[in-house]
């Protein structure tokens, strides 16, 4: 499933069930590729068991939240962000931000996340 997120100033696709395996192929065809010095931590709030925000909070600390990233410009994805980590459930985990929403599958979500506010 993919969302449609804004991220730094900028509107992208998220998908939080990179396929390892494409990561490295990705990863590979990055123009301008490096490596972000601090980290992040990728927050999915839910309701009724349904997604309804996701916020991002980033850090100049490597070590403070779960997620290290990888910046470059793909060929077919526009501009990319490749995150992974262990987030606090134990699992690894590779999620991508890029700005080409019809790679892939389509967002399912008409208003973008973060929301201005959090509705709870």
């Amino acid at each position: 499933m993919t969302w449609k997120v804004r991220f730094r100033g900028k509107d992208f696709a998220l998908d939080p069930y990179f396929d390892p395996e494409f990561e490295y192929e990705v990863r590979e065809a990055l123009a301008d590729k490096r490596e972000l010095s601090g980290s992040v931590e990728i927050i999915f709030h839910e309701q009724d068991e349904r997604v309804v925000n996701i916020t991002f909070h980033e850090s100049a600390d490597p070590d403070e939240f779960s997620f290290v990233g990888t910046h470059g410009q793909h060929p077919g994805m526009g501009e990319v962000y490749i995150f992974s980590g262990m987030p606090d459930d134990g699992d690894p985990q590779v999620l991508a931000l890029y700005s080409v929403e019809n790679f892939g599958h389509a967002p399912v979500n008409k208003e973008r996340f973060p929301l201005e506010k959090f509705r709870q």
